[in-house]
């Protein structure tokens, strides 16, 4: 998401106070000195931004003899400013994928794939919850993805893939996501993937 989309999505002062408070940690009169607003046209904004949980409180210092309170950015706030995760993905699996052969490299999306999956207990319960479980992941990992069934077929659709920007490039990195689901509910899978400039995931549990 671009920082002009931001700017328009949070509104321009709430959008400068996120900026600010990426830099460092800030009290209210901080704030109001930075942006030349009142401390009272701050505090409607902060109290915005902690509801949305993109700020919150970590500690009062005094200010002028009074408490004042320390605000600074949350985790889910930084997901708002632009990553260069995929890009560099894409660029260590060019250069990856020039020095292994196919056998080696899909080996080592495997043993990814099943690293990975060390971070979640395995699936239990019927069918639908083992699949419930990787959309559950899938969902962790950045995606946006549900179950669905269609002639009593179940698959696993994805409106958002948390790899696309390597898929653009790589699209045999599916083969990672497909290995991870396997791994976690010992179901298999069938990749039917879109590919293009907006991925989309989709597995056929088999």
């Amino acid at each position: 998401m671009s920082v002009d989309r931001n700017k328009n999505l949070f509104g321009q002062s709430r959008w400068h106070i996120i900026s600010l408070l990426r830099k460092k940690s800030m009290g209210v009169k901080e704030l109001s000195s930075e942006l030349g607003m009142t401390p009272n046209g701050i505090r409607p904004h902060l109290a915005s931004l902690e509801r949305d949980n993109l700020v919150r409180q970590v500690g009062v210092k005094l200010s002028g003899g009074q408490p004042a309170h320390i605000f600074e950015l949350t985790g889910e706030a930084e997901l708002f400013f632009p990553k260069a995760y995929g890009v560099l993905l894409s660029h260590m699996l060019t250069e990856i994928r020039s020095s292994l052969d196919d056998s080696d490299f899909h080996k080592l999306l495997t043993s990814t794939a099943l690293r990975l999956a060390r971070n979640w207990p395995k699936a239990t319960g019927n069918k639908v919850n083992q699949i419930q479980t990787g959309v559950d992941v899938l969902n962790e990992l950045g995606g946006l993805a549900e179950i669905s069934e269609e002639d009593n077929k179940y698959f696993i659709q994805g409106y958002s893939c948390p790899l696309s920007e390597a898929t653009k490039t790589h699209p045999e990195i599916c083969f990672l996501a497909q290995m991870l689901l396997e791994d976690l509910t010992d179901l298999k899978f069938e990749r039917c993937c879109t590919y293009g400039e907006k991925p989309k995931c989709r597995f056929q549990a088999l």
